[in-house]
C-alpha cells in the first residue's frame, strides 16, 4: 500500500485506537494533514468513540448476564412472525455487550451489495412519492409506516447515538417492492437512514463501505432494512443493534 493514498476504515480505526506502529501513524497522520475531508471522517470517528465509551464505559468490564445467555439460547418466540426477529434483537443486545466492550475496531470483510442496498443507497439521492417532515419523535408515525410497507413495525429512536429522525420518504414503487427511508441527523448535521422494506425470505447481517459511507444489511425472514451513514464500524454496530432492537421492541 503506498504510504500516501488508499488509507481504508479498517486503517484509521487502527489509527484513532493508537495501535498503528510509529511509522504508519505518522504517515496517516501526514495525509490527515493535508486531506481535510479525511481528517474530518476521522473526527467522526473520534466522535463516536467517545461517545459509545459515555455510554458503555461502565459496562466494559461486566460480565454477559446469564439470563441474557440463556435467552439467546432457549428463547421460543409466541408467533412465526417473530422468530427471525426475535432472535436477532437478543443478539443485538448481545453484540453490544460483547462486541463493543473492548471499543476495538476491525474492519469486516466486504459484503456484496445485494438489490435491497442498491435500492437503499439510490433512495438517498432519488425524489420521494411523498416527504414528512418530524418535528420531535416519531412514534405518531408508526401506523402510517407500517402501512407504507406491509409489515408492522416502530419508528426507532436513535437519540442515545445523538441522532433525530428528522424526516420520513416514502417509495411505493420502489424496486423490490414499497418502501419507507427514516430519515436521522446528528447535532453536526450529519445523515444517516434507514430504508424498510418486507424481506425476500433470506436472513442477512453484514456491514461494509460503499460510495464512502457505512452501510449495515440487517434482515430476517419478515422485514430488511438497509442503514447508511459517515460513521465508524463500532458506531454502525450499535446503530443498527438499537435501530433494530426498536423497530420490533
Amino acid at each position: 500500500m503506498n504510504d500516501s493514498m488508499d488509507i481504508g476504515d479498517g486503517e484509521l480505526h487502527a489509527y484513532v485506537d493508537g495501535v498503528l506502529d510509529a511509522d504508519r501513524a505518522d504517515a496517516v497522520a501526514a495525509r490527515l494533514a493535508a486531506d481535510p475531508a479525511l481528517a474530518h471522517r476521522v473526527a467522526g470517528f473520534k466522535a463516536d468513540m467517545m461517545m459509545l465509551k459515555k455510554l458503555y464505559g461502565p459496562l466494559a468490564d461486566r460480565p454477559v448476564p446469564a439470563e441474557w445467555l440463556a435467552l439467546a439460547q432457549n428463547s421460543k418466540p409466541a408467533t412465526p412472525a417473530y422468530s427471525w426477529r426475535l432472535v436477532g434483537a437478543i443478539a443485538a443486545v448481545l453484540l453490544v455487550a460483547l462486541v463493543l466492550a473492548p471499543f476495538a475496531y476491525h474492519q469486516l470483510a466486504p459484503g456484496q451489495p445485494g438489490e435491497i442496498v442498491t435500492a437503499a443507497l439510490s433512495a438517498r439521492e432519488a425524489p420521494a412519492e411523498k416527504i414528512i417532515s418530524v418535528a420531535g419523535g416519531g412514534a405518531q408515525y408508526n401506523g402510517t409506516v407500517s402501512a407504507a410497507i406491509a409489515e408492522k413495525v416502530k419508528v426507532p429512536d436513535l437519540g442515545k447515538m445523538g441522532y433525530r429522525l428528522s424526516a420520513i420518504r416514502f417509495y411505493p414503487d420502489a424496486p423490490g417492492g414499497q418502501a419507507a427511508e427514516l430519515v436521522y441527523r446528528s447535532q453536526d448535521g450529519r445523515l444517516f437512514t434507514l430504508y424498510l422494506r418486507r424481506s425476500d425470505g433470506t436472513a442477512r447481517f453484514d456491514q461494509f463501505e460503499r460510495q464512502g459511507l457505512r452501510v449495515c444489511v440487517w434482515q430476517d425472514d419478515q422485514l430488511g432494512m438497509v442503514m447508511a451513514g459517515n460513521v465508524s464500524t463500532a458506531a454502525m454496530q450499535r446503530l443498527a443493534s438499537l435501530a433494530y432492537t426498536g423497530l420490533t421492541l
